[in-house]
């Protein structure tokens, strides 16, 4: 299957962290039609608390969430609130509310990152009802060793050039250190990560829908129909 972008040489993949970037403009939850406008209605609430929590507030340790895709396994991400506190709260806030239920994945540069959860699903979607939160990573003042290193099955936020202008859009890394590293490691809020059993679905995902991208400078699939559907993500504890 024909590579969008080799992500091997710091170069390109320096040019792809330029359009993560890009292709983030807006960066907000990801559905479609009036399911967006009650999923962003219902969480703006818990994101907004997220963004301002107290330490107090905020969630700590290892938990787990469930990514199911329409017509595959289901996947667990691991999730580490120790690490990135303010991201996890947020995550976990907007999937118990709902939010990412019906939208899609809608970007796939192969051998860098799946991506998703925007509203519109597409790059520019927005949601104003979604505050943004803390970043954190290194770059940002925030220590945070997940986002040090980061590698294949690492599950991180994307983000606008300004540091704390993550919502809600994630994306999987699915190279590893070695061709995704230079882009990311420090910038970027790392907050999870997919074991081998995980990815294995994950790349059937963008072995599946890799072909439907239609701008692959951006790793975009413009065409809604042919995004991979993201039915629910559910926290497990």
């Amino acid at each position: 299957m024909k590579k969008i972008l080799s992500l091997a040489k710091p170069a390109l993949a320096v040019a792809a962290a330029a359009a993560l970037s890009l292709s983030l403009v807006a960066l907000a939850g990801c559905s479609g039609g009036t399911d967006a406008a009650t999923n962003a209605a219902s969480s703006g609430s818990s994101s907004s608390s997220a963004a301002e929590a107290s330490d107090a507030d905020l969630m700590s340790g290892t938990h787990h969430a469930i990514i199911q895709v329409e017509g595959y396994d289901p996947i667990t991400v691991e999730l580490d609130a120790d690490a990135a506190p303010v991201t996890v709260t947020n995550f976990a806030n907007l999937a118990d509310d709902g939010y990412y239920n019906g939208l899609s994945f809608y970007r796939i540069v192969d051998d860098f990152c799946l991506q998703g959860g925007t509203t519109g699903n597409t790059a520019s979607g927005n949601d104003p009802l979604l505050q943004p939160i803390k970043g954190e990573f290194s770059s940002n003042g925030v220590d945070n060793p997940l986002a040090d290193k980061f590698d294949r099955g690492t599950v991180a936020m994307a983000r606008t050039s300004a540091p704390d202008s993550a919502t809600s859009t994630f994306f999987v890394t699915l190279g590893d250190n070695d061709a995704v590293g230079t882009a990311l490691d420090g910038k970027y809020a790392a907050f999870g990560t997919i074991n081998e059993e995980g990815m294995a679905i994950i790349d059937a995902i963008v072995a599946d829908y890799l072909a439907n991208v239609d701008d692959p400078q951006m790793g975009a699939i413009s065409d809604q129909a042919k995004q991979a559907k993201i039915v629910s993500i559910q926290m497990v504890d």
